[in-house]
């Protein structure tokens, strides 16, 4: 499948980890998304044609598919324009960085015959898998409640992340991989409640460094999600993601990368299969309803996280 990158300010790494792997072919050309972008390198690291426009290159490369990732707030506008010429679009999240820009996006996408897939690579790890795997098998019994964390280094950030217009705050983009897991394992969400802070983001401008959400699920399943960067610098890794999930018999959790399970036996380690490369995952899936299943629930993680930022401004739960 002919493909282009538009953009580098996102997860443009699973597109590289699949070409690495052998598992596609090279991208045709990549041009960046967003002013101030520089995908030079980025076309050299892949040996693919360079374009200053990404219209342009649209125009002249004519591509199945586009791999959208450039500063968040561009997003939806550049995968509308692809999904109206017929282009398949993997996009970074959150999908839009405003209400009103997803639900154009969402008609958009009813409007064309191609798929849109989203960069939400956490529910493709071998880790989260065990944990949906023990679910489906009844390891404890009916899901309660449902924990997410995101714990991250502040390190280095560019420019745009110091304006929220640009960057679309922090719970769109970070707190969305928890909220996925959520609503993924526990159902549809009835309301949501946020709350976030720019408070010690070490010069950062607008940048939320914590921030926390808490939704009520169907049949009265609980969510919460927790989102910071303030891991200190010397900490072992970037990046340190948990899940919890207590059910009715018992609990599941994930840490370091590891599951435990722990119901009417003791606390045990579980096996892990093995992890999926999302973009590969995308690209098998369409044409299928898997690939429908994937816009549906990437829109819904969208609109949950900007009403999650609404409420954290307004101080208000809102029912959704």
């Amino acid at each position: 499948m002919k493909y282009v990158i538009i953009g580098s300010s996102g997860h443009h790494h699973q597109v590289e980890e699949a070409v690495k792997a052998g598992a596609c072919n090279a991208p045709a050309a990549v041009a960046p998304g967003s002013a101030g972008e520089d995908v030079k390198a980025l076309s050299v690291k892949l040996e693919a044609e360079y374009y200053d426009s990404w219209t342009e290159m649209l125009d002249k490369e004519k591509p199945e598919l586009a791999v959208v990732n450039p500063w968040y707030s561009d997003n939806a506008k550049i995968s509308m324009e692809c999904l109206r010429r017929g282009i398949h679009v993997y996009s970074e999240k959150p999908l839009a960085t405003e209400p009103e820009e997803l639900y154009m996006l969402k008609e958009a996408y009813e409007n064309s015959d191609a798929d849109l897939g989203c960069m939400l690579n956490l529910n493709c790890c071998a880790w989260y898998r065990a944990i949906e795997n023990s679910i489906v098998n009844g390891d404890i019994g009916e899901v309660r409640m449902i924990h997410g964390q995101k714990s991250y280094r502040m390190g280095v950030r560019g420019a745009h992340y110091q304006k929220r217009s640009l960057y679309g705050g922090t719970i769109p983009w970070i707190s969305i991989h928890a909220v996925d897991w959520v609503l993924r394992l526990g159902g549809k969400c009835q309301w949501v409640c946020g709350t976030h802070t720019s408070a010690c983001n070490r010069g950062n401008g607008e940048m939320e460094t914590s921030a926390a959400v808490l939704l009520q699920l169907e049949n009265g399943v609980i969510g919460t999600v927790d989102t910071d960067f303030l891991r200190p610098t010397g900490s072992a890794r970037h990046d340190d993601d948990r899940l919890r999930v207590t059910g009715t018999r018992g609990m599941l959790e994930a840490i370091d990368g590891r599951v435990y399970l722990e119901n009417e036996e003791s606390r045990r380690e579980l096996p892990l299969p093995e992890g999926i490369n999302p973009f590969i995952r995308f690209i098998n899936a369409i044409g299928t309803e898997d690939a429908k299943k994937q816009f549906s629930e990437a829109y819904e993680d969208s609109r949950i996280c900007l009403l999650a930022r609404e409420s954290a401004d307004r101080g208000e739960v809102i029912k959704v």
